[in-house]
């Protein structure tokens, strides 16, 4: 379960570029909310209430990030940024986010069936780390790491 919301993690991370999601534990999310093997595919119902449990905890650790008195003016700006975008989000009326929240999962969705299985988690976390760059030295093919 851990491997499976690591992915979902990964796949929903790049919601606004540099902003990098907290993956979450296996205690922080409920049993019910996704399915029990990291190979079981994901609902939207079940993406849905992952990613309104996320932006929840995600606000919860921007606020205790930007308590911190010993923050340098340019990360508190950062997580200020990060805190107004989620804060947004989370004020959007439902049928907004459920809208957006939809257009996402239709894009990792890539054969349109309903459900991500873990091909289009895997599939979808490689395609944003190649387009956010992160984690080039593995994102790179060895004979190009080596050529420098």
């Amino acid at each position: 379960m851990k491997r499976k919301i690591s992915h979902l993690c990964h796949s929903v991370k790049y919601i606004i570029p540099g902003q990098a999601a907290q993956p979450a534990g296996a205690n922080e999310t409920s049993a019910a909310a996704l399915p029990a093997g990291a190979d079981d595919p994901i609902s939207f119902e079940q993406y849905r209430e992952w990613r309104l449990r996320f932006i929840e905890r995600r606000q919860t650790q921007l606020t205790a990030q930007l308590a911190a008195a010993d923050l340098q003016p340019r990360q508190r700006a950062r997580l200020e940024q990060a805190k107004a975008y989620y804060d947004w989000f989370a004020g959007l009326p439902e049928a907004d986010r459920d809208r957006r929240f939809r257009a996402r999962f239709d894009q990792i969705d890539a054969n349109h069936d309903g459900t991500i299985d873990h091909a289009e988690r895997a599939t979808w976390h490689d395609k944003q780390q190649a387009f956010y760059g992160r984690n080039r030295a593995t994102a790179e093919p060895a004979a190009v790491r080596q050529s420098r």
